[in-house]
């Protein structure tokens, strides 16, 4: 029960160092972050493929399409900055959460795994019952894998949320800067990282690539 609670993924640095890959999520959405099979062993992240991860996920499109979704929930929950009303209003309120998703992806992807030797994919539980694996997803917001695959409490996306939140305060509305408001942006942030964690968990990949493949 322990081993299932706090299993140690297999990061290998005896392997040769592998280029990041290229697989997608759902078609649209990077799935180089993710290792399909967390039981699978696996080279470790060099620090410049680290920076190389955070630039890559900053500058594919599915930004546009991440800010988008979010900026949407924003609109229908009435959270995040309020720039006031129509279309030059709701404009900026995407261009702020494209901005912040790219500096998010600095820090949670990039600075912060490399300063605490975290290695910021995400390991797939791949099999099990559809709660344990929610479950999985869920425990991979609090609980990262060290450069050898040891878990450790999840510094590099805590920290970088925070990071992050408080970095954007720099460019918003004055009436938007405040404690609560910088904790709502944070916890919007654990949320939106948790719905990509069960899309990441769930995703077909393997099987859409075999079908491409023809096998």
């Amino acid at each position: 029960m322990q081993a299932e609670m706090r299993p140690q993924v297999r990061i290998d640095p005896h392997l040769p160092e592998a280029p990041l890959p290229h697989n997608r999520t759902l078609f649209l959405f990077p799935g180089y972050d993710t290792v399909p099979d967390y039981r699978t062993a696996v080279p470790p992240l060099q620090p410049r493929q680290k920076f190389a991860l955070a630039y890559r996920t900053t500058f594919d499109p599915s930004l546009l399409v991440r800010a988008a979704i979010t900026t949407s929930f924003d609109e229908a929950a009435g959270m995040g900055p309020s720039y006031g009303d129509g279309a030059g209003a709701v404009a900026k309120l995407y261009a702020y959460n494209a901005t912040n998703l790219a500096s998010m992806f600095f820090f949670t992807d990039g600075l912060l795994p490399v300063a605490f030797h975290q290695d910021p994919r995400y390991f797939r539980k791949g099999s099990g019952s559809v709660k344990s694996r929610i479950g999985w997803a869920l425990r991979s917001e609090v609980v990262a894998f060290n450069d050898r695959g040891r878990p450790v409490p999840n510094y590099s996306q805590t920290l970088g949320f925070g990071m992050s939140a408080a970095l954007s305060n720099a460019y918003l509305p004055r009436r938007n800067v405040s404690l609560g408001k910088t904790c709502e942006s944070i916890g919007i942030k654990e949320g939106v990282q948790f719905g990509f964690n069960l899309v990441h968990e769930f995703h077909a990949v393997k099987l859409i690539e075999q079908k491409l493949a023809g096998q």
